[in-house]
């Protein structure tokens, strides 16, 4: 008889403990439940739903990071898309880079490596023209990813270009038109930007940009910044991209 009551007193508490772990679950439950949390998990689960866009750019006297980082304005402004700014690595040595009077490069924005290409979603990418071509920063981290090539990793990756000359018939067409064979060796699928917006009809003024993509004009000392025209096609750019890529990818 002690034996049985024993057992039974045992399995009361024991069913007891279940109680209580009920009444735990249940009110975590109202805490998880509440309009804050909800609204936090939603995010949370929206922006790992979105595609993510990189937008990586190569810079030497900051006209194409004025660029990079309007476009990046524009791409946030449609809540489409996650975004990451990213810098192709130079490759000229600190005492070439100081007779060229190049500033120093901002170590905040992280070196765009080749995981990051193999895992991204959708891609735009920036440069000066280098003798109507890309220069050779970008040309030697396209020629690093054969293994990409070889595992198909990029094939179907959507990828936008903008562009930055030292006057109006420096390349700004050309650039981006001869950084297209890299995009479809890897299969990648380029979106232009066509003349979407009002800036690219403008002949009375200098104002970089084309049908390819944005850019800047900046002379060949330099020294004329992006400017506002130039500034408004970029934010449109990023917009353009962000719906192109999220109709296709969400």
């Amino acid at each position: 008889m002690k034996v049985f009551r024993s057992i039974k007193n045992a399995v009361r508490g024991k069913g007891k403990k279940t109680q209580e772990q009920v009444q735990q679950n249940q009110a975590q439950a109202i805490v998880q439940n509440t309009p804050q949390n909800k609204a936090h998990n939603l995010t949370e689960i929206t922006k790992k739903a979105l595609p993510t866009v990189f937008v990586v750019y190569y810079s030497t006297y900051g006209h194409l990071r004025t660029v990079a980082d309007n476009i990046v304005k524009g791409l946030k402004s449609t809540g489409l898309v996650n975004v990451e700014l990213r810098q192709f690595e130079e490759t000229l040595k600190q005492e070439v880079l100081d007779k060229m009077h190049a500033p120093p490069k901002d170590a905040s924005v992280p070196i765009f490596t080749l995981e990051e290409f193999e895992n991204g979603d959708s891609f735009m990418f920036g440069f000066p023209s280098r003798f109507g071509t890309p220069p050779a920063q970008v040309q030697t981290f396209i020629d690093s990813t054969g293994g990409l090539w070889f595992k198909k990793a990029l094939v179907g990756k959507m990828v936008g270009v903008f562009t930055g000359t030292g006057d109006q018939s420096g390349g700004q067409e050309s650039t981006a038109f001869t950084f297209l064979p890299n995009l479809i060796h890897q299969g990648m699928l380029y979106v232009p930007m066509g003349f979407t917006h009002d800036n690219l009809f403008i002949v009375d003024e200098v104002v970089g940009g084309s049908a390819y993509g944005s850019g800047s004009i900046s002379s060949l000392s330099g020294q004329r910044a992006v400017s506002e025209k130039e500034i408004a096609v970029a934010i449109h750019h990023g917009q353009s991209f962000a719906k192109t890529v999220s109709r296709y990818l969400c």
